[in-house]
């Protein structure tokens, strides 16, 4: 929670380029205080504390120590330090962008993806300010600044907001081969391709995009796994029905060399029961209906509590059977 704060705070450096409002809002909420809960603490009016979280007004160094002494943060000498200068904004700094990334992803999976929207929004900003003003560290801030900009992404998709989508999506691809980090190509790539395909039906560009994930070396065996499980899925929703079997052989093969390995942090969504309800997705488009739902209940009964009532989830399932949300 101190780096989820502070990094709020360090986003007012960069005035003009990110409202750090909503920040502190999604602060406050990962913290699971009401705004009237804030406002009694702080001594501030709920109303203008509205208007600062909704980046109606600035946020005055006043309200910004308030929000740190209720929230418990020690920290914001340092990152005060740290974010003097874009160019120099240091490990920790880019630490905390990881831990405010973690708690937003939590509030999400409980109110929803237009809840966290403006919050991501203006973290994406700041960290792809980061990566134009960087002299040293530049791989390091721009996996960060593609992990935020994917889900930022993610998030449009959710809301309906698609061109928005596939923008943010194209600018977090862009990042990530910036970072030389396969882990974080493949996972751009496969998001990019998930939204394409839900955005204009495309099946040559969403192959592509799953060539081009598939084609990337060195990455970690869960992406590895989850990329072939998708190309199956993609094959076999375009009627490619052998080529769809043999991508599915492929991928069980992917998965079962990837069994007891630990997914990447950036992969908190993942779990084998998860992995279930993808591979009972490919099988109800290649007809075998009652294997689909046995497979996606077993994985979903298996799936940690808190997973289970979330937006991404609905999705997964909906596409094995739409009965299955409800259970």
């Amino acid at each position: 929670m101190r780096g989820f704060v502070s990094t709020c705070v360090l986003s007012s450096r960069y005035a003009g380029t990110v409202e750090p409002g909503p920040l502190l809002r999604a602060a406050r909420e990962a913290a699971g205080i009401s705004l009237r809960g804030m406002a009694e603490r702080t001594f501030y009016s709920r109303t203008y504390l509205s208007a600062i979280e909704t980046g109606q007004r600035p946020v005055p160094a006043g309200v910004t120590a308030a929000y740190e002494r209720v929230l418990a943060t020690t920290d914001l000498g340092r990152l005060t330090a740290a974010s003097s200068s874009a160019a120099s904004v240091d490990a920790n700094a880019l630490s905390d962008v990881a831990v405010m990334l973690a708690a937003i992803r939590r509030i999400e999976d409980t109110t929803g993806a237009l809840a966290v929207l403006p919050a991501v929004r203006g973290m994406s900003s700041m960290t792809e300010q980061f990566v134009r003003e960087a002299r040293t560290g530049r791989d390091t801030a721009a996996a960060v600044a593609s992990e935020v900009t994917q889900y930022r992404g993610w998030l449009e998709h959710a809301v309906g907001a698609d061109t928005a989508a596939r923008r943010s999506l194209t600018t977090a691809v862009d990042l990530a081969a910036e970072s030389h980090d396969p882990d974080r190509l493949v996972h751009s790539l496969g998001f990019a391709g998930y939204v394409a395909w839900g955005a204009t039906g495309d099946y040559d560009e969403v192959i592509g995009l799953s060539d081009a994930a598939l084609n990337v070396r060195g990455a970690h065996p869960v992406l590895v796994a989850y990329a072939r499980m998708r190309r199956a899925e993609l094959l076999a929703a375009r009627g490619e029905t052998l080529e769809a079997q043999r991508a599915l052989a492929a991928a069980d093969e992917a998965t079962a060399s990837a069994d007891g390995i630990e997914p990447p942090d950036a992969m908190y969504w993942w779990t084998p029961g998860f992995g279930a309800v993808q591979r009972g997705g490919v099988l109800a488009l290649l007809g075998d209906s009652a294997q689909a739902v046995e497979e996606a209940t077993a994985g979903l009964a298996e799936m940690p509590i808190e997973h289970r009532r979330t937006e991404w989830l609905a999705s997964a399932l909906r596409r094995v059977d739409p009965d299955l949300t409800g259970t």
